[in-house]
């Protein structure tokens, strides 16, 4: 399983951003490991290279969440993925619920477990939509719509 964050431009103007992502990261590093954390970035946070030299950065030429989700899952395609908008705070309880779902599709608020088997179908409606602005759990409703692939809303 591999973890991709999706960092936007509108995440770049709150204060207290980098504490929670710093938090986040040292939960997931423990749980998941550090070589499958990944983070797709805009070029505003170009500063992150610095501060968090073991995360590998996909680049977000767009800066929207969605061009982000785009780059990332195509980088990822062949895994697993635990897709997180840093907007909602992870925590511990979170991310036991999502490595318990098994083989579930698994959506929740601000995350998203995509399984192998459907994540080229996500990628499909993903690039249908990338240029515009939008959330996880509007993409998983048209996948649910064209492709008939149910997630588990926790």
């Amino acid at each position: 399983m591999k973890v991709l964050l999706v960092l936007h431009k509108a995440l770049s103007n709150r204060e207290d951003f980098l504490k929670k992502l710093e938090e986040e990261l040292n939960l997931l590093s423990r749980v998941i490991g550090p070589d499958s954390i990944y983070a797709v970035i805009p070029s505003e946070m170009k500063d992150l290279f610095d501060r968090f030299p073991e995360l590998v950065f996909i680049r977000n030429d767009n800066g929207s969440f969605l061009y982000g989700l785009y780059k990332g899952l195509r980088k990822l395609r062949g895994n697993h993925v635990l897709v997180l908008d840093p907007v909602e705070r992870l925590t511990k309880e979170k991310l036991a619920q999502v490595l318990s779902a098994g083989k579930k599709n698994v959506l929740s608020k601000g995350w998203a477990l995509l399984r192998l088997m459907d994540l080229d179908y996500v990628i499909r409606t993903v690039e249908k939509y990338r240029e515009r602005e939008g959330s996880m759990e509007e993409i998983l409703e048209e996948v649910y719509k064209e492709y008939g692939i149910k997630y588990e809303i926790l």
